[in-house]
């Protein structure tokens, strides 16, 4: 986290934002067919500029302001020999480039409102009637930064004199550049009257820098920007990496201290396990015998008097086959269902029956519970 944390304060900073002096521009409020594409609004504007000024486009430092839907658009230019070289090397490193009053043209106009904006050498009075965010009124009054308190209460007496059908203006310093913030997306300029914020392709059309220039710094920017996420992703999956693989470690640590210990301890394990082994097959010497007189023992006890057994024969510790005669066949039957409810045996089960001569032979084979079995603890 560290390691992105630095990642991110070592982004480039946004640059700064080039506000100019109102008063060297002119401006003009044009009407625009609505819905017109951002292109063909582009278009429309170099018509109307080269329609009203004495330069050619080319020669001029120019941008525009045109809501979504409006039906017009505010168009400012200034000849572009206005400014200096100088001008032009500090406005390369900047993020947008306008007028001073365009950084207000983003305020919210749902309703009619007014601006008096005081700038070191101007005053501009801002008009919006409310309908589509374009202002009706821009005019821009030079003034000397060292003018007298006379002379500037007559310009703003005046610029309100402008404003007249409006509400009462709020009076607000010009902004500055450093007073905006920039994001990847957005700028914005807070002051007493609000917070006017832009979008990208927004500052783009107010920008007064070359069109095709902006274009260019603007598939630029998206470029490093991608780089840059693409840069941020890899280090943090550099990070994930390096924690993954000291996990690993710690976990292959981990279960080398556990074999350790089992390999320690195996010994002891074995004693424990040759012990249990021991006690298992004592256990089974003292109780799993074969006791053919129990199970005999347990059949006699219920024999019917008119069966005799012939021959009993054990199979495995736990069953008996007795081979019977008989003279009284049912006792057959009457016998197996005695011995099936007896609570030592598990199951009975009748073999071979053959008669003859009045006398029926029969097969039981007796299977006992291993419990019924066992040898009575020595009486202590």
């Amino acid at each position: 986290m560290n390691l992105l944390r630095q990642l991110h304060l070592s982004a480039p900073a946004p640059k700064k934002v080039v506000l100019l002096p109102d008063h060297a521009f002119f401006v003009r409020v044009a009407p625009l067919t609505a819905g017109l594409p951002v292109a063909d609004v582009r278009a429309q504007v170099e018509l109307v500029l080269e329609s009203m000024a004495p330069f050619p486009v080319a020669h001029l430092c120019h941008g525009y302001h045109h809501p979504p839907g409006a039906g017009r658009v505010l168009i400012y230019a200034a000849y572009r020999r206005r400014f200096t070289v100088d001008d032009a090397a500090v406005w390369a490193e900047a993020d947008a480039v306008l007028p001073a009053f365009a950084a207000w043209l983003g305020l919210p106009a749902d309703q009619p409102r007014a601006l008096l904006v005081s700038g070191a050498d101007y005053i501009t009075a801002l008009g919006w009637d409310g309908h589509d965010g374009v202002p009706t009124v821009v005019v821009t009054r030079p003034l000397a930064p060292d003018a007298p308190a006379p002379e500037r209460a007559a310009v703003v007496a005046e610029l309100k004199a402008l404003l007249q059908g409006f509400p009462p203006p709020t009076e607000v310093t010009a902004a500055t550049g450093t007073s905006s913030r920039v994001g990847e997306d957005t700028l914005e300029f807070a002051g007493a009257a609000g917070v006017s914020r832009f979008a990208t392709d927004e500052l783009d059309a107010l920008d007064v820098r070359d069109k095709e220039e902006l274009a260019g710094r603007r598939r630029a920017r998206a470029r490093d920007l991608l780089l840059w996420r693409v840069f941020a992703g890899c280090a943090a999956a550099l990070v994930l990496a390096g924690a993954l693989e000291l996990g690993l470690k710690a976990g292959r640590l981990w279960l080398q201290t556990r074999a350790a210990r089992a390999t320690a301890q195996a010994p002891a394990v074995q004693d424990i396990e040759t012990k249990h082994n021991l006690a298992n097959h004592v256990e089974e010497l003292s109780t799993r015998r074969l006791m053919p007189i129990r199970m005999l023992e347990l059949a006699n006890e219920k024999r019917p008097r008119t069966i005799q057994f012939l021959r009993t024969v054990t199979k495995g510790l736990y069953e008996l086959e007795i081979e019977a005669q008989t003279n009284a066949t049912p006792d057959v039957f009457n016998y197996q269902a005695v011995l099936k409810d007896l609570p030592a045996c598990d199951r009975v089960e009748l073999g071979q029956t053959n008669d003859r001569g009045g006398v029926t032979r029969f097969t039981l084979t007796i299977t006992f519970k291993p419990e019924a079995l066992r040898p009575a603890p020595p009486a202590s």
